[in-house]
């Protein structure tokens, strides 16, 4: 049976318990719109294995098909391997069921169309150009990429702003003070000065007071240096914050560095992380994204398992390898690290670990 929900998603349930009063309840409901599974079941309807097609990919699809193991791709489900940064533990997982969250791209973040979701407007606008382009840069003989595509370059500003663990970090660096209002170093880019400004309520965080929701028309300037910030637990919040990042990362923060490839050598292969897109300013791998104004700060963005892209303000020669590159990338991973073989992915989660308990941090 099919349903339908209130915003024309369609899932399925396969089947109810055994209740012919629940199971007329259910076609009732299924034949109008359902509200979801939490509806059902305060009505008295339990349906097990339901289906909502609500899960989107905080990391998209086609590149996480880069990092498939090579054994797979013949076979009809290829796999890549998953290792959790919790307790070390190595999974082969279908790429379908990787880095994904319910419903998180389902509001318009700053799209003037209001009526619009982030999740359409990623696959139609980022990532469908970003997978044609990517397809393209992996096929090029080994160090002959020089300029990266226009279409590769806004794909990474959004898998660098958009990721589940950003949600996380734009939260820390609230409860830091890190985004307190100060001097500005310089003004917005021009983009930002013409959009026009949304009227909403605003739900809003202080690191001793707890929640509290500003109403339209609240001075959000003068409470923001009164140490509130914006909840990113809240998904407007989160998704406005998303959008604006990828922006800035897309017209001043990237331009500003070199960018160049890394080809790993045979038999060796970069990871990806659960942040596909990631940075290090002055020796820190969680600083908020206006580090990277710092000489030191340096860009990883792995786009496939023997091909890692690296941006950085100097262009002198960088010597580093495949494992200290994913050495890296695990630090910084919250949940999850993936590659194309179990061995990468064990030495990596082994190596964060070493890295990790060098600098004192407890894990």
């Amino acid at each position: 049976m099919v349903a339908v929900a209130p915003d024309g998603r369609v899932g399925q349930h396969r089947r109810l318990k055994a209740c012919p009063e629940r199971s007329r309840k259910a076609d009732a409901l299924i034949r109008t719109r359902v509200k979801g599974a939490g509806y059902l079941e305060q009505c008295g309807i339990y349906l097990l294995g339901w289906t909502l097609a609500s899960q989107q990919h905080y990391i998209s699809k086609f590149h996480l098909n880069q990092f498939l193991d090579t054994d797979s791709l013949s076979t009809k489900d290829p796999w890549l391997w998953q290792g959790f940064v919790r307790d070390g533990t190595v999974k082969r997982r279908s790429p379908k069921n990787v880095g994904t969250a319910s419903l998180m791209f389902d509001g318009p973040g700053c799209l003037a169309d209001r009526d619009a979701t982030l999740e359409s407007f990623l696959a139609n606008e980022v990532e469908g150009p970003a997978a044609a382009a990517l397809r393209n840069l992996v096929c090029q003989p080994p160090g002959s990429i020089d300029k990266l595509p226009p279409a590769l370059t806004r794909y990474l500003a959004w898998a660098a702003a958009r990721s589940l663990p950003m949600q996380a970090l734009e939260n820390s660096w609230g409860e830091n003070g890190l985004a307190l209002n100060s001097e500005p170093v310089e003004p917005p880019p021009e983009g930002l000065l013409k959009a026009t400004k949304l009227q909403r309520d605003v739900q809003m965080l202080h690191f001793k007071l707890g929640s509290r929701l500003f109403p339209v028309g609240s001075d959000l300037e003068q409470a923001a240096r009164e140490g509130w910030f914006p909840d990113m637990h809240d998904r407007t919040n989160f998704l406005e914050s998303v959008h604006i990042q990828a922006y800035y990362f897309q017209v001043r923060f990237f331009p500003r560095l070199k960018w160049f490839a890394l080809d790993g050598p045979e038999g060796e292969f970069f990871v990806v992380a659960d942040r596909p897109v990631g940075w290090v300013a002055d020796g820190y791998i969680d600083a908020p994204p206006s580090s990277l104004r710092h000489p030191s700060a340096y860009v990883l963005a792995p786009i496939c398992r023997t091909l890692l892209l690296v941006a950085r303000h100097t262009s002198d020669p960088w010597l580093v390898t495949p494992a200290q590159i994913n050495a890296v990338v695990a630090s910084w991973a919250h949940e999850w690290i993936a590659g194309p073989t179990e061995a990468t992915v064990r030495s990596a989660l082994e190596n964060r670990r070493v890295a990790l308990a060098s600098a004192g941090l407890v894990q």
